[in-house]
């Protein structure tokens, strides 16, 4: 069933919470006093969002972080076992209420603006605690998985998949750049609704719910073939190897060092990796790691070998 945008309402200043800066410029708000900020990976928080649908209530993301934060009401009663990477933001702690018209670009911005709603905190901490979402804690394919399964991307395409569009390839190609959503619509002439929406379906297509994973699965299955670049492949110890099967969907967390496990320690050694390769995104680290050939078996024959076209 496609996810349908939701129209935002034309909101007055009195339909805003009081937190909400009247004026043009991002000012701080306090956790905990004005609202209960749960902290979310990007990578988590846009399959979340959409499964929480029109249930959602005041969301900012950040591209430059990669972390969102979904507003709950300041009074509300808190699950305790919140998933790796979540954290819910100390009583005090200040964060940027960007104005409301501040709805895109690298910095703080809102994905979900105040005034629609507001979010359940039994919803959000179920639909985080969905193994789908998860990107280092999906179990291993079952025997005879189903065409949506729901396992970490292996290297070996499925038998026979199921073509993508021409519209899906181009916009999966450029996704390997590192380009962003809206990146990728200017460059394409789309509306970046039509981006995303083709991206959830590549994503469901392969069971692949993060960007990284969907590089995975347009790689391995050799719909794409990674951008060329002319930097050399740095000296990556086993350990850097390990973190990028992980964060490729190839291997689950249990691959990893210990001192990694927990989420937070691996998204900053993401980070690194991504800084040493000059990479602009997690897909497009996945996709110089293809292009690098480092992970053996993550870009399938016909892609390396150039055979595999764009429409």
């Amino acid at each position: 069933m496609t996810t349908r945008a939701r129209p935002r309402p034309v909101l007055s200043r009195w339909d805003m919470p009081h937190w909400m800066p009247d004026s043009s410029q991002t000012l701080p708000a306090r956790c905990g006093e004005d609202f209960t900020a749960i902290r979310v990976p990007a990578d988590l928080a846009r399959p979340a969002l959409t499964a929480l649908g029109p249930r959602t209530g005041p969301v900012l993301a950040n591209k430059t972080t990669r972390t969102w934060h979904f507003l709950l009401p300041s009074d509300s009663i808190l699950p305790a076992d919140w998933p790796h990477g979540v954290r819910v933001m100390p009583k005090g702690r200040s964060i940027g209420i960007p104005p409301l018209t501040t709805t895109g670009g690298l910095d703080v911005h809102w994905a979900v603006p105040p005034g629609q709603g507001s979010t359940s905190p039994a919803d959000l901490h179920r639909v985080l605690r969905d193994p789908r979402l998860l990107t280092a804690r999906a179990a291993p394919a079952p025997a005879e998985p189903p065409a949506a399964a729901t396992a970490p991307v292996r290297a070996a395409a499925p038998a026979q998949p199921r073509p993508l569009t021409s519209a899906q390839l181009r916009v999966g190609q450029l996704l390997l750049t590192g380009a962003s959503d809206a990146q990728i619509a200017e460059e394409l002439g789309l509306p970046v609704g039509i981006v995303r929406r083709h991206l959830t379906s590549i994503g469901r297509r392969f069971g692949a719910p993060t960007a990284a994973r969907r590089a995975t699965a347009l790689l391995a299955g050799g719909h794409v073939s990674p951008p060329p670049v002319s930097m050399l492949a740095p000296d990556l110890a086993e350990t850097d190897l390990a973190v990028l099967r992980v964060l490729a969907g190839l291997t689950t967390e249990d691959d990893l060092p210990e001192d990694l496990r927990p989420t937070g320690l691996f998204l900053d050694r993401v980070d690194e990796l991504r800084e040493r390769c000059g990479a602009r995104s997690d897909p497009h680290l996945i996709a110089l790691v293809a292009f690098w050939e480092l992970l053996p078996n993550l870009i399938a024959p016909a892609a390396a070998s150039g055979k595999e076209q764009l429409p």
